[in-house]
């Protein structure tokens, strides 16, 4: 079990014999070496827990690349009949898919088949399900600068154990994402809690949860249900003048959202270099945080990837290979913004259109004479890629009001915590279960059920 406060040991490099056997995909030379280094006396407290930490990642590598490479080119040569291996070839070359070597053989992420499918319908010869963008684009379209808007979202969630994770009559512990009202939730109202929790969440929760405890039985389900009005003032950011905006005008409150937090939230190297190209001349903090919203959705090319818990430095992560998914997106926004001095903090939750909810993840930035303003890039990337301007400076500034934001930090420790090592230690929005002897991970089952979703 990793302590929560030792997931910064995470920016600890580790051994290069190690490493070398990691990305050869010998998992059980990796695991061997790693024991010989914990069993050194002298072996420091930083490196201990990296290594430590690097025994869980494995196990976590080995549950997301499951697919043989076989398999994989079958997958998709169902969908596309004339595609020839070598065509498959170039599009893993060309970094569409993703993968990893395991004991000599490339093993495909499972999700390699979504990201294609969201990501190049066209390779696949489909038509890209714009169903949600459509209903986004409707309300954007009826915004008048300055004035209020929003939705009435009345949603259930569901956590459970899949029947092959039940231990019957063991004691359980759950954590369900529970949303509290703040930033533009109003009028909140838990509707209904099954069964009764030990815990609701409390205002000042960064990940809030209802907490449960029990004993595990099949087929139990866990729920809360509850409803909200989310209520948004619309400012077009084209048209505010940049000028006032100072470094020196940042208030103190704000300035805690400027510093590193490993391992994620990291200034390296290459990092600061990027961030100060990105930056150029520019004094403006406006317009800075412009231009880091432009690289990214412009740069950053959407995919689905493995668990975070999986990836040592999910910022640099993405810099470097120019990919990611909404959360890795909104990581890099942010820690660039922070290099270059405006403070930028993470938001996330469920995306909530009317008769489909999923997860979400988004950022904010702060601008004197401003305040707290919004970003999301990964929508932002897509409008910029269907050549949907307005789409693209709308998300730069604000969001929609068709979402539940529930964490408003990343990497933050439940209330009460977990025992064992969280299946997503950063963020938290279908829940968490834990038997009292170990956790679950694979054997989770959730579901977001809209009951009642519309414009106000």
């Amino acid at each position: 079990m990793i302590k929560y406060d030792e997931l910064q040991y995470l920016s600890v490099s580790l051994p290069e014999d190690v490493l070398k056997e990691k990305w050869s995909g010998n998992f059980e030379e990796e695991r061997k070496l790693i024991e010989v280094f914990l069993s050194k006396e002298d072996l420091s407290y930083a490196m201990r827990c990296r290594l430590e930490r690097e025994k869980e990642n494995i196990d976590i590598l080995l549950r997301n690349y499951t697919i043989p490479e076989e398999e994989a080119y079958n997958m998709v040569k169902e969908q596309v009949s004339s595609l020839d291996k070598e065509t498959f070839d170039c599009w893993r070359r060309e970094e569409k898919m993703d993968w990893i070597y395991v004991n000599g053989k490339r093993m495909f992420s499972s999700s390699f088949f979504g990201t294609l499918r969201k990501v190049y319908p066209k390779l696949l010869g489909i038509t890209a399900d714009n169903h949600k963008d459509d209903e986004v684009d409707r309300y954007i379209d009826s915004l008048q600068d300055g004035v209020e808007s929003g939705a009435h979202i009345h949603i259930r969630q569901e956590l459970f154990l899949k029947d092959e994770a039940v231990e019957e009559g063991k004691n359980i512990r759950l954590h369900i994402p529970l949303p509290v009202e703040r930033d533009y939730i109003n009028d909140l109202q838990i509707l209904k809690v099954d069964p009764t929790p030990a815990r609701l969440p409390e205002m000042d929760d960064h990940q809030p949860a209802a907490y449960f405890e029990d004993t595990a039985a099949r087929g139990k389900i866990y729920s809360v249900e509850y409803s909200f009005d989310s209520k948004l003032v619309y400012r077009d950011f084209t048209k505010i003048d940049p000028s006032p905006v100072r470094f020196e005008d940042i208030p103190e409150e704000a300035k805690k959202y400027l510093r590193e937090e490993l391992p994620h939230l990291q200034f390296t190297p290459y990092l600061r270099y990027l961030a100060q190209e990105i930056k150029g001349d520019e004094e403006n903090l406006l317009l800075i945080a412009r231009k880091v919203y432009d690289f990214v959705t412009t740069k950053v090319t959407y995919r689905f990837v493995r668990d975070y818990s999986g990836i040592d430095n999910i910022s640099e992560y993405c810099a470097a290979a120019l990919r990611g998914d909404c959360g890795v997106q909104a990581l890099l926004f942010i820690v660039l913004c922070r290099i270059l001095g405006i403070p930028a903090k993470w938001e996330s939750g469920l995306d909530a259109k009317p008769g489909d909810v999923g997860q979400h993840d988004w950022a904010m930035f702060y601008v004197p004479s401003i305040g707290w303003a919004y970003a999301d890039p990964s929508y932002g990337g897509s409008a910029y890629r269907n050549g949907n301007t307005r789409r693209w400076n709308y998300f730069f500034g604000n969001v929609d009001p068709y979402r539940i934001p529930i964490n408003n930090e990343f990497q933050r420790e439940f209330n009460p915590p977990k025992n064992f090592s969280r299946m997503d230690p950063y963020d938290n929005q279908s829940g968490e279960i834990e038997y009292e002897d170990h956790g679950v991970y694979d054997g989770l089952g959730y579901r977001f059920i809209c009951v009642d979703i519309h414009k106000l």
